[in-house]
C-alpha cells in the first residue's frame, strides 16, 4: 500500500476482497462496452438454453407422430365353419376393416408376399402377416384345446429412422406401439366375434346346437362302446395266449429229462425262447414271442422222438417213457390252439387267421398219434421202427410248416390289431436265465422265463379289462349326458341346454378380450417423455455453456489490466485473486443460463415442475459447479484443460444415464464412472424438484454435486501455479514442433 505498510489480517481479507471485486466488477464493465461484446453475452446466455428446448421438444412425444409410418398388412386367413355355427367367421378380415378405420399407422394393405418383400426393401418400416389358421385358432377357445392364434410382425432394423443402435430404445418402443395398437385391434374383432357367438348361444339357436350335438352324442357312444367289446375280446385273446405259453413251457421242461444226448438241441431251443422274450414292451410282443416258443417246442420235441427210436432196443422202457410225456404234452400244446382258436373266431369269426390255426391243430393232432404210434412200435422188428420214425418226422415237419404260417399270419394281420388296442397294457421286465453246465439247469431256466412270461400276460389281460370297464363307463356317461340334452331339448329348457353345454359368453368374451388385467400404480409422474427428458438436456446445456464461455471469452487477465490494478492497489494482483475475480463473470453468465433454462423448460414448453424454486435452485447450483470446473481446467491446463472439458462431457452423454439406465449400458467402465459424473447429480436433484422429492434425496444429490467444488478449487487455488510451469513446458515443447 501506499506509505509502505502492509495492511494488518483483519484488513488483509477486505482488502483481497476488494481486489477481487474490481477484477470482477471492471469484467462487467467491459462487456457492455460495445455492442458486440454485449451481443456475444448474449448470445452465451441464450444458445445452449435454446439447444436444451429445441432437443428436448424433439423428444416431446415421439411415438405420437407415427401417423406417416407405413406398416404393411396382410390376411392369409381361411376363416372357421362349422355345422355347429349359424355363420362362417374370418377373424383376418375383421381386423383388416378395423385397421382401416385406424390412423396410428399409414396401414398398406397389400399381399403377404409384397408385405415381406417392402419390409426387405425399406418401403416398409414392418409388416404383420395373419396366417391361414389364424380364425381356426381363435375360435380353439370353444374348445378344451386351445390353440393360441399368431401373428406373424416382420420388422427392418436397417431402415429404422429412429436409428436403433444408437437410441438403442426408440425403435423397441415403436414397435411396442405397433403391437399394442395391433393387439388391441384384434382383442376388439374376437370381442364382436364372441359378442355374436354369445346372441346365437342365449337364443332359439342354442336348440338346434343341442340337437346337433345330440346327434353327435349318439355317434360318439356308439364307438366308444364298440371301443370296449373290442378291448374286452382282446382280453379273452391274451389270456388264451397266456395258456399256450403255459404249453410251451411243459414241452420244454420234459425235453430237459430225456437223455444226455438231446441237451445240445434242448439247449437251442432255451435260447431260441430266450432271445423272443427280450424287449416285450406289450402283450402283442408276449404273443410273438409265445409262437416262437412254440417253434422250439417242435424242435424239442423232434429230439426226443429221435432220441426215443434211438434208444428203442437198448431201453425200450425210457424209449416209452420218453414218447407218452412228449405225446401228453403235444396234446396240451394242442388244446392251448385251440382255446386260442376259439376266442380269436368269438372275436372276429371272419379273421383269415383261423384256418391257418385249424391247420396248427390237425398237425398237432397227428403228431401225437403218431407219437402214440411209434410207442405201440416197440418192441417190433427194426423195418417197422424206421417206418413209424420216417412218418413221426414227417409229421413234426408238417407242423412246423403250419406253425410258420401261423406265424406269418399273425405278423401280418393279428399283431397289427393287438398292438392298436394293447397301449394300456403294462411293460413287462426283460427275462433271462444263467448258462448252466447240466442240461437240467439250463431247462429249469426256461420253465422260469415262460413263467415270468405267463405272469406278464396276467397283467397284460387284467389292465385290457380295465380298459373295456373304462370305456363302458365314459359309454354310460355319455349316455346319460344325451337323455338329459334330450329331455331339455324337448321341453325347450334353454338355460338347462346351456348348463349341458357348459357355454359361457361371458366369460369367453373376457378370456379373449384380456386374459389378465394389468393395474398400474405410476410414482412421481411424468406426464409426457419432454418433461421426463429434460433434466438430462437442461444438465447438458449448462456444461456445453461453459464451454462456448472458455472458447470465447478469455480466462486470464491481460497483463496491462494486472499493472493497472498494482498501481492502483500499490502491489500486483496474486493468482488466487486473479482466479476468482476473472471466474465472477463466468458464473455470473452461468447463473443467467440456468435461469433462462429453467424458466423456459417450465413456461414455454411447460414440463412438469412440482417445485419451481428447488428446481431453479437445482439449476443454479449445476451451472456455478460446471462453469468452475470447465473455466478451472481451462486456467490450470490451457487447451488441454477444454480438451478434457470436452472429453468429460462425451462420458457424461453416454454413462450418466440420460439416455438408458447405466445398469443397461455394455460397457464396465459406467458403472465405475458413474458416482463420479456431475450428471449423475445434477439429474436427480432436477427431476425431484420436478415430479416430487422423496425424503431427503434432493439435499443428498445437491450435496454431491456441490462437492465437485472442492477438488475445482483447490486445484485453481492451491496448485494452480505448480501446473501452471507444467502446461508451459508442454506447450513450448508442442511449439518446438512448429504446426501444434
Amino acid at each position: 500500500m501506499p506509505g509502505g505498510s502492509f495492511p494488518k489480517k483483519p484488513q488483509r481479507w477486505r482488502f483481497r476482497m476488494r481486489m477481487i471485486w474490481e477484477i470482477f466488477s471492471g469484467d462487467v464493465r467491459n462487456l457492455f462496452k460495445n455492442v458486440i461484446a454485449a451481443i456475444v453475452v448474449m448470445g452465451l446466455a441464450l444458445v445452449p438454453p435454446m439447444y436444451a428446448w429445441f432437443t428436448t421438444l424433439g423428444f416431446w412425444n415421439p411415438y405420437d407422430n407415427t401417423g406417416n409410418i407405413e406398416v404393411a398388412v396382410a390376411s392369409q386367413d381361411e376363416g372357421y365353419a362349422s355345422d355347429l355355427l349359424p355363420s362362417r367367421i374370418n377373424a383376418g378380415d375383421q381386423i383388416i376393416a378395423k385397421l382401416r378405420a385406424n390412423d396410428k399407422f399409414d396401414w398398406q394393405f397389400v399381399s403377404a408376399d409384397e408385405a415381406v418383400a417392402g419390409v426387405r426393401s425399406g418401403e416398409y418400416y414392418a409388416a404383420l402377416v395373419i396366417p391361414k389358421e389364424f380364425s381356426a385358432d381363435l375360435m380353439t377357445v370353444f374348445s378344451d384345446d386351445i390353440a393360441e392364434p399368431r401373428i406373424v410382425y416382420y420388422d427392418n432394423e436397417k431402415e429404422n429412422a429412429i436409428a436403433q443402435r444408437v437410441t438403442s430404445t426408440g425403435a423397441n418402443t415403436l414397435q411396442e406401439t405397433i403391437d399394442e395398437t395391433f393387439t388391441e385391434t384384434v382383442a376388439s374383432v374376437a370381442l364382436d366375434t364372441t359378442s355374436s357367438l354369445t346372441s346365437f348361444m342365449s337364443g332359439e339357436g342354442i336348440l338346434a346346437y343341442g340337437q346337433s350335438l345330440g346327434d353327435r352324442l349318439d355317434e360318439a357312444i356308439g364307438e366308444v362302446e364298440a371301443a370296449a367289446d373290442q378291448a374286452g375280446a382282446y382280453a379273452d385273446l391274451v389270456g388264451s395266449t397266456d395258456s399256450l405259453v403255459a404249453a410251451t413251457g411243459s414241452i420244454l421242461k420234459e425235453a430237459a429229462d430225456a437223455p444226455d444226448e438231446t441237451a445240445p438241441l434242448v439247449r437251442e431251443a432255451r435260447d431260441g425262447l430266450a432271445d423272443a422274450q427280450m424287449g416285450l414292451a406289450s402283450a402283442a410282443d408276449a404273443a410273438q414271442k409265445a409262437l416262437d416258443g412254440a417253434d422250439a417246442s417242435y424242435n424239442a420235441v423232434s429230439q426226443a422222438a429221435d432220441t426215443a427210436f434211438a434208444t428203442m432196443k437198448s431201453d425200450p422202457a425210457a424209449a416209452r417213457e420218453v414218447l407218452t410225456a412228449t405225446a401228453s404234452d403235444v396234446q396240451s400244446l394242442q388244446q392251448a390252439y385251440q382255446s386260442m382258436r376259439d376266442t380269436l373266431a368269438a372275436a372276429d369269426p371272419s379273421s383269415p387267421a383261423l384256418a391257418v390255426l385249424d391247420r396248427v391243430i390237425a398237425q398237432l393232432g397227428a403228431l401225437e398219434g403218431g407219437l402214440q404210434a411209434a410207442e405201440a412200435a416197440i418192441g417190433k422188428d427194426a423195418a417197422t421202427l424206421d417206418e413209424e420214425h420216417q412218418k413221426v418226422t414227417d409229421i413234426i415237419g408238417k407242423g412246423k410248416e403250419a406253425l410258420d404260417a401261423s406265424k406269418a399270419t399273425y405278423n401280418d394281420q393279428l399283431k397289427g390289431e393287438l398292438e392298436n388296442l394293447s397301449n394300456s397294457l403294462q411293460k413287462v421286465g426283460d427275462d433271462t436265465s444263467t448258462l448252466a453246465a447240466s442240461l437240467q439247469s439250463t431247462a429249469a431256466g426256461l420253465g422260469d422265463s415262460t413263467d415270468s412270461l405267463g405272469a406278464s400276460l396276467h397283467a397284460a389281460e387284467d389292465s385290457l379289462r380295465k380298459t373295456a370297464d373304462t370305456l363302458r363307463a365314459a359309454a354310460d356317461q355319455l349316455t346319460q349326458a344325451r337323455d338329459d340334452l334330450h329331455q331339455a331339448l324337448s321341453a325347450g329348457d334353454i338355460d338347462e341346454v346351456r348348463r349341458i353345454i357348459g357355454n359361457n359368453p361371458a366369460a369367453i368374451a373376457q378370456f379373449i378380450a384380456a386374459p389378465t388385467k394389468l393395474e398400474q400404480h405410476t410414482v412421481y409422474p411424468m406426464a409426457d417423455n419432454g418433461s421426463a427428458m429434460s433434466p438430462f438436456y437442461t444438465s447438458l446445456c449448462l456444461w456445453i455453456g461453459a464451454i462456448f464461455m472458455v472458447a470465447l471469452m478469455s480466462v486470464t487477465v491481460s497483463p496491462a489490466r494486472q499493472q493497472a490494478l498494482a498501481k492502483k492497489f500499490g502491489r500486483a494482483p496474486r493468482p488466487a485473486e486473479l482466479y476468482l475475480g476473472r471466474y465472477g463473470v463466468f458464473g455470473l453468465i452461468g447463473l443467467a443460463q440456468a435461469l433462462i433454462v429453467g424458466l423456459g423448460n417450465v413456461f414455454f414448453l411447460g414440463v412438469e415442475c412440482e417445485h419451481l424454486v428447488l428446481y431453479l435452485a437445482a439449476c443454479c447450483l449445476a451451472s456455478v459447479v460446471f462453469t468452475n470446473l470447465v473455466y478451472t481446467l481451462t486456467v490450470s491446463f490451457g487447451n488441454i484443460g477444454k480438451a478434457i472439458a470436452i472429453i468429460g462431457l462425451v462420458l457424461q452423454l453416454a454413462g450418466s444415464g440420460g439416455l438408458m439406465p447405466v445398469q443397461m449400458l455394455s460397457a464396465p467402465l459406467f458403472d465405475a464412472i458413474y458416482p463420479w459424473l456431475p450428471f449423475a447429480h445434477s439429474m436427480p436433484a432436477l427431476e425431484g424438484a420436478m415430479a416430487g422429492i422423496y425424503g431427503n434425496q434432493y439435499l443428498v444429490q445437491m450435496g454431491l454435486l456441490a462437492a465437485f467444488l472442492g477438488p475445482s478449487l483447490i486445484l485453481g487455488l492451491v496448485l494452480r501455479r505448480p501446473v501452471m510451469h507444467l502446461n508451459d513446458w508442454v506447450l513450448a515443447k508442442l511449439d518446438e514442433t512448429k504446426f501444434l
